[in-house]
């Protein structure tokens, strides 16, 4: 049987700022600070591939406003 790897253990250093939020989101959607990143970074990752596509990447408000996220390099 080949060895598979399923999960990968981080040990990451973050802002007091950045933990309240990931609380926040853990505590709101009852979820847990893993899924809470695997989110996270899944969400970035759509952003970044869609960029890099040539694509605008919006937030279209309940009033219509709309905002384009920009992403910095």
């Amino acid at each position: 049987m080949p060895d598979a790897k399923l999960f990968t253990r981080l040990s990451i250093n973050i802002n007091q700022e950045t933990e309240e939020v990931l609380q926040k989101h853990k505590k709101e959607r009852g979820i847990s600070i893993t899924e809470t990143v695997r989110r996270a970074v899944a969400l970035l990752d759509m952003v970044e591939r869609e960029s890099a596509d040539g694509s605008k990447v919006q937030i279209v408000d309940r009033d219509g406003y709309v905002r384009e996220i920009l992403l910095l390099t």
